[in-house]
């Protein structure tokens, strides 16, 4: 589910390209998507993707579990090390 909220975000920020707050909002989606470990930290950046960016990624964001984060987990102390 996270692959697809990435898709979902990323075609959000191509169809309103003109337009520069959704890039940004989305461009901190993705980071957020990459580095969270946990569900509560995606709250807020969810709620603002939902809102400017795409309802659909931004739903998907929300709809997003811990198992589903438990990837940044291990990636991030791999990269400690």
């Amino acid at each position: 589910m996270k692959t697809a909220a990435k898709v979902f975000i990323i075609i959000g920020m191509i169809f309103q390209g003109i337009l520069i707050f959704p890039i940004v909002i989305g461009a901190l989606a993705l980071k957020k998507l990459k580095t969270a470990t946990s569900k509560s930290e995606l709250t807020a950046m969810g709620v603002l993707t939902l809102l400017f960016v795409n309802l659909i990624g931004g739903i998907l964001m929300l709809c997003l579990s811990d198992d589903d984060l438990k990837d940044n987990v291990k990636s991030e102390t791999n990269d400690r090390a």
